[in-house]
């Protein structure tokens, strides 16, 4: 049994390490990515006149380009937190599967050893 601890040990270490190198936060049940950066601030077309409204089109493709890529980080981090909890929760669960076992596995020994009121 003993063998079995330390590979859980060791990758509930690699989890949470790289949950913490690329994590989110999470704080009063609102998440934030952590390395996207900030949101780009919406672009408006501006409709005074043909000139003024030629100039903004290029602030509005620049944001259209700039928010898939900050989407797509979103997704990208977002998805890398859910595996790495679900990873966590994984070794939680086998850790108390093993330590059941474990349990189980003495409650048949003091049986065996203890039967027939200790003699």
């Amino acid at each position: 049994m003993k063998r079995l601890f330390f590979p859980l040990a060791a990758a509930a270490f690699i989890v949470s390490f790289s949950a913490t190198a690329q994590a989110g936060a999470l704080t009063e049940g609102q998440w934030t990515a952590s390395r996207c950066g900030p949101k780009p601030a919406v672009a408006a077309l501006d409709l005074s006149d043909p000139d003024a409204y030629n100039k903004s089109v290029g602030a509005v493709d620049t944001y259209r380009r700039s928010i898939r890529t900050y989407l797509d980080c979103l997704v990208q981090e977002g998805n890398a937190d859910i595996q790495s909890i679900s990873n966590a929760i994984k070794l939680e669960q086998q850790a108390a599967a093993t330590a059941n076992e474990k349990i189980l596995t003495d409650v048949k020994a003091a049986d065996a050893k203890f039967e027939g009121g200790g003699k």
